[in-house]
This record gives structure tokens, sequence and C-alpha cells, in this order.
């Protein structure tokens, strides 16, 4: 009986020992990867949402707007100093505080919160790998695409931009209101890697890409709709 329980507990070998090693190596490869992709779904999923959220305080106030966009500020970068933020004028349709900087006097990171702050905007995070997230230098993950338009329009000397580029939305084009300001979501394979809501019927999806060429005719139609000089 003792012959018999040492054979039946007999130590592994050097070489079983690797070899166990190299297969729990080669699971944990596997795994940790589709641990990734399921992490980041989720924190799209999230950015969805709260893009969603920002589509309907923008309806809301398209409601009281005459339908009109609203004239404000780019989120990011340079603006009309007369110009509202768009911050500050959905802070009436949304049930979210607005995004506001601990001490105004210093350049100290915006304290953000949901809907304005992708989970995916993180540092080093974006094409440019900057090196802290958009929410936390400018105060939101999103960018309001009319608004650059709305500027250029300013600048071109269109009588009511607003207006002009309110009705080139509406032109048959199912261009986004918002979208991430940088490529926040690795997991597409082609062009940008952004959410964006959609005009008009609010749809949350990836991004589309909006080639010169398009951009010029929206302009045109701005100008056109909005009054030349």
């Amino acid at each position: 009986m003792s012959r018999m329980r040492g054979a039946t507990c007999r130590a592994f070998t050097l070489i079983e020992l690797l070899v166990v090693i190299s297969v729990i190596a080669l699971l944990i490869g596997i795994v940790l990867p589709a641990l990734g992709t399921s992490k980041e779904a989720a924190r799209r999923a999230k950015c969805m949402a709260n893009l969603r959220s920002i589509g309907q305080g923008f309806t809301l106030y398209l409601q009281t707007s005459k339908g009109i966009f609203p004239r404000v500020n780019p989120l990011h970068g340079a603006g009309n100093p007369n110009d509202p933020s768009l911050l500050e004028l959905l802070s009436d349709y949304l049930d979210a505080p607005v995004p506001h900087r601990e001490n105004p006097l210093r350049t100290s990171p915006y304290i953000v919160t949901d809907p304005y702050k992708c989970p995916s905007d993180r540092a080093g995070a974006g094409a440019n790998k900057n090196d802290q997230p958009v929410w936390e230098r400018d105060g939101c993950s999103y960018e309001y695409i009319p608004g650059p338009f709305m500027l250029l329009g300013e600048m071109l000397t269109v009588k009511d931009p607003a207006f002009g580029v309110t009705r080139a939305y509406e032109k048959d084009r199912h261009w986004p209101i918002a979208a991430d300001a940088d490529d926040f979501h690795p997991g597409r394979a082609g062009g940008a890697k952004r959410n964006a809501v959609l005009f008009p019927d609010l749809q949350v999806d990836w991004a589309p890409e909006i080639g010169q060429t398009e951009a010029g005719k929206f302009i045109a139609d701005m100008q056109k709709y909005g009054g030349m000089p």
C-alpha cells in the first residue's frame, strides 16, 4: 500500500511545469484583449447614451426657438466672446450641473459629470494623444458641430448664420449635431473613431466623415439661406 501511495503522489517535472505555465500564459493572452474590447464597448455605449441626452436637450431647445439652431460658441477653440456657451444654454434643458472650474481665477481642471463626459476621453486617448482628457481641459468631451460653421458665417459676414446653418442642415443632410471631440473609440475599422448624434432623427451612431466637397456645398447653402451682404 505504501508503494502505491508513493506512485500516485509523484511531483511535476520541470518540463511539465513549463508546459502548464505556457498554457496559462496563452490563455491570458487570449482573454485579456477580449476583456479590453468588452470594456471599450461598454464605454462606447455610455458615450452614446450621453450624446442621446444632449440630443434630447437640443430638441427641447428647438421647440422654443422656432426650430433654429442655437448661435453659440464652439466648445473647443476660439469663438465670439459675445456668443453664449452651448453648455450654459443646455443647462436649462438637461438635468445636470454645468461643467465648471474649481477655481475660476486659475486654469484648474474642469469638474464635469454626465452627459458631458465621454468615458473613453482619458489621458493619452484620441488621435493627438493629448496628455490630459479633453473634458478636463475644455469642460466637455463633445463638439457642437454647427458652432464652427456659424463662426465661419460671422467671418464671412453672413447676415444670419444661425438661420443659414439650420436651413443648410435641413437640406437632405444626415449630419451630426454633436460628436466626440477626438477619436476616442478605437473599435471602428475605418473612418473617424467618434460617436455622434445625427440630425434630424437624433440617431446616435459612428460619426460620418465630411469631405471638403460636402463642406464646400454646405458653406454655399449657409451663405445662400443666411443672406450675404
